[in-house]
């Protein structure tokens, strides 16, 4: 499955694997919501692949920004059907536990996702139910549970984090995205993929670019 990302496809050999779990870490700032929303907005407008974007303790109005900067029109997406925001607040965490994410949580999600014919999922950011679900095997079990139900509706998931080792062991591929500071003072972006179900990828440290066109890749190939 193609991603959108300009460059990256071009390391992954094409894209994603299709129905894949691909987990995208990175410090607040590194790009990570962009990518995603990238990887959804171009499977609807380049694809026609409905997309679901999961904002758990996001804002509508860093959807807004990003709207502005890239001159896109989610809302127009929306009204078409090809589509849809769904957001957990800050007060509807009390619903992550293993038995409400496995039920209700996982019930209203399958409500949203299959009717439309879902293929690309977007979770920004997962890290919530990390915070959520102290016990690792709760964690683990829960988040199994989920990619699980995007496989068996073939559907190809970006889940965004601050990084989790359940996480890298769960999903079927992990993109790092970095910042750091050059001698100059100038601050850089990378993006490494280090894991990446049947695909040959080159292992790197590439250069990310940001700007009025979005996230790119720039691959040394």
């Amino acid at each position: 499955m193609h991603t959108g990302i300009p460059g990256l496809d071009r390391l992954l050999g094409g894209g994603f694997p299709e129905g894949s779990a691909v987990l995208v870490t990175g410090a607040h700032g590194t790009g990570k919501t962009l990518l995603g929303l990238q990887f959804l907005y171009g499977g609807v407008k380049d694809y026609g692949d409905p997309g679901v974007l999961i904002q758990v303790g996001g804002f509508n109005s860093t959807l807004l920004w990003y709207e502005n900067m890239l001159g896109w029109d989610l809302a127009k997406l929306q009204e078409k059907g090809k589509l849809v925001i769904y957001s957990f607040k800050p007060k509807d965490y009390g619903k992550f536990d293993p038995q409400k994410i496995q039920g209700e949580v996982l019930g209203k999600l399958r409500n949203i996702i299959v009717p439309m014919g879902t293929k690309r999922v977007v979770i920004d950011a997962i890290t919530p139910l990390g915070e959520k679900l102290t016990a690792k095997a709760d964690y683990r079990r829960s988040l199994c549970e989920m990619v699980e139900f995007f496989k068996e509706n073939n559907i190809t998931s970006i889940i965004l984090s601050e990084g989790d080792d359940v996480e890298k062991h769960v999903c079927d591929g992990v993109i790092s995205i970095r910042q750091y500071e050059e001698q100059s003072g100038e601050f850089r972006k990378q993006l490494l993929v280090s894991k990446m179900l049947a695909t040959n990828f080159p292992v790197a440290w590439y250069p990310v670019t940001i700007s009025e066109r979005g996230f790119s890749v720039r691959p040394f190939l």
